[in-house]
């Protein structure tokens, strides 16, 4: 019985699997941005991200690499560039941690911009969730929506 139970399980998992999707979480702690990255690892292996990045060997430097020319975060019209901070997996995701120094003291607006896999999957989702006050909300952004202000 405890077999049936676990065969129905993950058949009923894999069937609900999301795939297709790359979260981006954004949160502000005194002057600093963190961006926390997360990713299936096989769908980003799958992808040719570069061709001077082998993605297979380098996969935290050139996914970070990628994400720095293909999102675009401003802050009151300021483009904010990302450091590397650490990479790590967990449960098959890859999740890269990243950070960057802000001089706004009062966060008036904010604009995101995300290109990231569209070119190898169309149909593929960004959910960018900022946690910056005022602004604390999740987004998903697709080929057709690329970008939000918020004011």
């Amino acid at each position: 019985m405890k077999a049936l139970v676990l065969i129905l399980y993950i058949s009923v998992s894999s069937f609900f699997h999301v795939g297709h999707l790359a979260e981006y979480q954004y949160q502000l702690k005194d002057n600093t941005i963190y961006l926390k990255f997360t990713i299936e690892k096989q769908e980003l292996l799958d992808f040719n991200l570069s061709e001077d990045c082998d993605v297979k060997q380098l996969t935290a430097f050139c996914t970070s690499k990628y994400i720095n020319q293909k999102t675009l975060l401003k802050i009151n019209g300021a483009a904010v560039l990302f450091d590397f901070l650490k990479s790590y997996t967990d449960k098959g995701h890859l999740i890269i941690e990243m950070k960057a120094r802000t001089h706004s003291t009062s966060i008036q607006n904010i604009q995101v911009s995300n290109t990231s896999f569209y070119e190898f999957n169309p149909k593929f989702k960004n959910r960018v969730i900022v946690d910056i006050a005022p602004f604390k909300r999740s987004y998903l952004l697709t080929k057709n929506t690329r970008s939000i202000h918020l004011k």
